[in-house]
């Protein structure tokens, strides 16, 4: 989950409405519905693949296969029936893996800020960054994104 959310950047409570058809695998994206039920397409790195792969895989039990899993919630509760897990529960997980890593601050959201961070960092343009996003403006992008000092310093260089 947390390789997905950084890869993605979605919104927690689009994690917790996905279901394992809205995945195209071959494809490695997505598309969720984010804030006013807009559409956006995002994407998977190859390690979150590799883990969602992974995950599902152990959820195939009983005679189960991948096909079975379509029409199911992504991702889902350890105990039994399983069900659709949800924003608070997203949540929840995620401080708790924060307080065993002794990270502060961990939660759903810190992963979208810190992709944004990261691409833009990389040389995205941030006007991809806010289409990726699924931002309306591009100020709500700006909050987003921190500038690292040594960036500053290197484009300085660059351009000055």
């Amino acid at each position: 989950m947390v390789e997905f959310l950084y890869s993605t950047g979605v919104r927690v409570s689009e994690l917790a409405s996905l279901n394992v058809n809205d995945i195209e695998m071959g494809k490695q994206e997505l598309i969720v519905y984010g804030k006013g039920s807009k559409e956006r397409r995002t994407y998977l790195t190859d390690g979150a693949k590799f883990y969602l792969r992974r995950y599902l895989a152990s959820r195939c039990r009983d005679g189960k296969s991948i096909e079975d899993l379509q029409k199911e919630p992504l991702f889902v509760t350890l105990d039994y029936p399983h069900n659709r897990l949800t924003v608070a529960g997203i949540q929840y997980m995620l401080r708790q893996l924060g307080k065993r890593s002794e990270v502060e601050n961990v939660h759903p959201h810190r992963f979208r800020r810190t992709i944004a961070t990261d691409l833009l960092a990389r040389g995205m343009k941030i006007e991809e960054v806010k289409e990726f996003l699924g931002h309306e403006k591009l100020d709500t992008t700006m909050l987003y994104c921190t500038v690292s000092q040594e960036s500053v310093k290197a484009s300085h260089r660059k351009y000055a």
